[in-house]
C-alpha cells in the first residue's frame, strides 16, 4: 500500500521513508514479471495495478477454504494470495523452463522442480548468463579503504583460504544482520549512529484450531488466502496495520511450535500430533516500529573466525503489543465462526529489518534513498536492513525492487 511508506506522516509514529511507493512501484511490476507471480485479477485492496500479475493465482488448500468460508460469515473480505510461485509453466532466462507448482506444500524447505521463484532459478542463471562469476563458499571479513574513505576493496575467506578483491565499488548486499555487522566490523558509516539501530520484526502471531473435517494442512501453497482489511483497522488502539493469510505448515514444524507454545511434551505430544490432519491456521504480518531498546552490536564472544558475533537485543513494545492482541481477537473469531475447536495462539515474529536505514540525512541514517551510504561515495547497500519502517508485507519483493532501482541510480551516475 503506498501509505506503508509514510507512517509517520499518517499516525505520527515511525518513520517514513525517503522514497515513495510510486519510485518503487515499477520495479514492483518488473520483479513480479521476471520472476513469475501468480494472483489475483482483481484485488480488494489498494489502488489499480498497472498491469495484471503474470499468472492465475494458485488454489486453495484446505485451510485457506476454511477461513474463506469463515471471513465471509463475520464480514472480512478475503482474496487469493499473490505468491512467488508459478500456476502454469515460464520459460526463465538463463534457466529454461520452470514447471507449474505442484502443490506439494515443502514451500519452506526448498521446491524440488523449480516453481517457486528462489534466485537459483531466476536471477543467478541470468546473471550467470550475462558473465557474471559465482563464488561460493566466501566469507568478506574487511572492506579497504584509501586516504579519501573510498572503498578500494575487499578480505575474504574461501574455503577457509584468505583472498582479496579490488573494486572500484561495493554492493553490500547481506542481511540486516550481516551488514551492519560488517560495518561495525570495519568502523564504516558510523556517523550517524545509526548501523545496528532501528532493528524491526514483523508480528507474525498464529492462531490454530482443530477442525471435523479433514485440512491435511502441509498440501498446497502455505500462504493461499489472504485479507488486507486490517490494514488500517478502525478501532485499533495502536499504529499501522496487519495482514491476515492462512497457514501451511510442514509436521515437523508444528511440532517445534505445539511443544514450545503450549509446553506439551511426550506422550500429550503424541497425541496432540494425531489430530495435526484436521488442524488449520492463520497468522498476521504486522507493522513493526523502530525503537531505541532494539538493536544489534557487536558481542565480546567471537565466532569460528575470530571475529565478534552479532548480539541482537529485541523486544516487543506496547504498539507490536497491542496489535497482537486485536489479532488474537480477529483470528479467534474466525476460527470460531468456522466451528474450530481448541484453539490456541502461538507467538511469534518473522523477518529480521532494519539497522542500516536509508534517510535524507546524514544526520539520521546510514544510506540516502539511492542505498549508497553517506560518506563513502561508491559504497552502496542494498537488502532488507535499508528499511526505514517494517512494511506490513512479506520483504521479499521490496528488497528485489529496490535492488533494480540502485542498480539503475548506481548506473545513472557513471553516465
Amino acid at each position: 500500500h503506498p501509505d506503508d511508506f509514510t507512517l509517520r506522516r499518517d499516525t505520527g509514529r515511525g518513520v517514513d521513508w525517503p522514497l515513495g511507493y510510486d519510485e518503487l512501484e515499477p520495479y514492483y511490476d518488473e520483479v513480479e514479471q521476471f520472476i513469475g507471480v501468480s494472483g489475483p485479477a482483481e484485488y480488494p485492496w489498494g489502488g489499480p495495478r498497472s498491469a495484471p500479475y503474470r499468472h492465475p493465482p494458485l488454489p486453495l488448500n484446505g485451510a485457506a477454504r476454511l477461513m474463506e468460508r469463515a471471513c465471509a460469515e463475520v464480514g472480512v473480505r478475503t482474496s487469493p494470495a499473490a505468491n512467488a510461485a508459478l500456476s502454469r509453466p515460464q520459460e526463465q532466462e538463463g534457466y529454461g523452463t520452470r514447471p507449474a507448482c505442484s502443490n506439494r506444500g515443502f514451500c519452506q524447505a526448498g521446491c524440488s522442480n523449480g516453481a517457486k521463484a528462489s534466485m537459483d532459478v531466476t536471477y543467478i542463471p541470468l546473471a550467470l548468463k550475462h558473465g557474471a562469476e559465482i563464488r561460493p563458499n566466501c566469507f568478506v571479513t574487511e572492506i579497504e579503504r584509501d586516504g579519501q574513505g573510498r572503498v578500494t576493496g575487499v578480505v575474504y575467506t574461501q574455503n577457509g583460504q584468505p583472498k582479496r578483491q579490488r573494486c572500484r565499488h561495493l554492493f553490500l548486499c547481506a542481511g540486516a544482520v550481516e551488514t551492519p555487522r560488517l560495518l561495525l566490523l570495519n568502523e564504516i558509516g558510523l556517523d550517524s549512529g545509526q548501523v545496528g539501530r532501528n532493528l524491526m520484526a514483523h508480528p507474525g502471531l498464529q492462531v490454530f484450531g482443530t477442525f471435523a473435517d479433514e485440512v491435511r494442512p502441509n498440501k498446497g501453497i502455505p500462504g493461499a488466502l489472504i485479507s488486507q482489511d486490517t490494514h488500517r483497522p478502525k478501532d485499533a488502539d495502536f499504529a499501522g496495520g496487519y495482514l491476515l493469510q492462512s497457514i501451511g505448515i510442514m509436521p515437523v514444524t508444528f511440532a517445534g511450535q505445539v511443544a514450545r507454545g503450549r509446553k506439551l511434551w511426550g506422550p500429550k505430544l503424541r497425541e496432540y500430533l494425531r489430530s495435526y490432519n484436521h488442524v488449520a491456521g492463520i497468522n498476521i504480518l504486522g507493522d513493526c516500529l523502530p525503537h531505541a531498546d532494539n538493536f544489534l552490536e557487536l558481542a565480546e564472544e567471537k565466532d569460528a573466525r575470530g571475529l565478534p558475533k552479532p548480539r541482537l537485543h529485541f523486544t516487543a513494545q506496547p504498539n507490536e503489543q497491542r496489535m497482537n492482541q486485536h489479532a488474537e481477537r480477529t483470528m479467534r473469531g474466525i476460527w470460531e465462526a468456522a466451528g474450530a475447536t481448541d484453539i490456541w495462539s502461538f507467538q511469534r515474529y518473522a523477518h529480521v529489518i532494519g539497522t542500516a536505514r536509508m534517510g535524507l540525512s546524514g544526520d539520521d541514517a546510514v544510506t540516502d534513498r539511492d542505498g549508497r551510504v553517506f560518506g563513502v561515495p561508491n559504497l552502496y547497500i542494498s537488502d532488507n536492513s535499508t528499511f526505514p519502517s517494517a512494511l506490513s508485507v512479506n520483504p521479499a519483493l521490496t528488497i528485489m525492487a529496490l535492488s533494480l532501482r540502485t542498480a539503475d541510480r548506481f548506473l545513472e551516475s557513471l553516465k
